[in-house]
């Protein structure tokens, strides 16, 4: 049974690295081993989800080393990563795939927890966007309910205010004035 959720995690882990990779050049993850020697599929992780810190484009394939020296230096210095490897630890003809996992189980998790606080970022914006919306529709409320008010008092004072002509032009100019108000 642990064996069989052994494989099916490694199995899981494999496919998230394909689907942040998919795409890359010269990246093609199969395993954990030789898909990882080149140091491309590092960069290419960190890159898929913080391109600001990896010019993917300037990275050679025939340049090893230098490529995961500097996908460790930034996973370290930039997403404080333990750095579980070194460079020649990774750039050998059969690189340790126990090591390997454990490395990108520590991106896995970093990448998985900024997505998380991302989405929980958007929804405290969307929440205090609505509050700030509701903000403004109060204000606006306020505004016009003084305005009605105001409007109302003048209304007030200005029929206490009225007297009646006692002629029929008089009277025709009141009629007039009132289809006029209402």
């Amino acid at each position: 049974m642990d064996n069989q959720e052994t494989r099916s995690a490694k199995e899981a882990l494999l496919l998230w690295c394909q689907m942040k990779t998919a795409g890359y050049k010269n990246v093609n993850v199969r395993n954990f081993t030789t898909s990882w020697r080149d140091g491309l599929a590092f960069n290419a992780l960190i890159h898929k989800h913080r391109s600001d810190l990896v010019d993917y484009d300037r990275l050679q394939k025939s340049n090893a080393i230098n490529n995961l020296k500097s996908a460790f230096d930034v996973a370290e210095k930039q997403l404080g990563l333990t750095k579980f490897l070194d460079p020649e630890d990774v750039n050998v003809e059969q690189p340790d795939e126990k090591s390997i996992i454990t490395y990108v189980v520590t991106y896995y998790h970093y990448f998985n927890k900024l997505k998380q606080e991302t989405i929980q970022g958007k929804r405290i914006g969307k929440v205090v966007a609505e509050l700030m919306d509701n903000e403004a529709m109060i204000d606006r409320y306020e505004a016009l309910s003084t305005d009605l008010l105001e409007w109302i008092q003048r209304k007030i004072g200005e029929l206490n205010d009225r007297h009646f002509e006692n002629s029929l032009t008089g009277v025709q100019k009141q009629l007039s004035e009132f289809n006029g108000y209402r």
